[in-house]
């Protein structure tokens, strides 16, 4: 398997309040997203990044042993082949490249992959 290279967008940070520090090279990037704006965050879970872990095909839901084992494809550990989150945020404000966003589960310093509007037409599948 051919491996490929991510590159970093920016960092999550977590000091009371929980923003996305986005790095300078990437601030036109920002152009066009708003306060109150719902956006999917995707995120690589750089702490649970080993080759061991990235071995792990079944965990206990939600850490707890009293759980049956399922698929990490079913699960939304953080353990799994490719350690990558998704999260679906609403910005609370901008600050140059900072974006303030509701509370997620994230460590501070966690690397940010990507940022994509949040469409409904297109996020939540029709029928459901």
């Amino acid at each position: 398997m051919k491996k490929f290279e991510l590159i970093p967008i920016g960092q999550v940070h977590k000091d009371g309040e929980t923003f996305l520090e986005i790095y300078p090279e990437f601030a036109e990037a920002l152009e066009g997203l708003n306060e109150g704006d719902w956006i999917k965050l995707i995120l690589w879970f750089h702490k649970s990044d080993t080759p061991e872990k990235r071995k792990t095909l079944k965990v206990h839901p939600s850490g707890d042993p009293k759980n049956p084992l399922r698929g990490v494809f079913a699960t939304r550990s953080p353990v799994r082949p490719n350690p990558i989150a998704i999260y679906t945020v609403k910005i609370v404000k901008i600050q140059g490249t900072r974006i303030f966003i509701t509370e997620i589960d994230a460590f501070d310093g966690t690397p940010i992959v990507d940022i994509k509007p949040f469409v409904k037409e297109l996020d939540c599948p029709k029928g459901i």
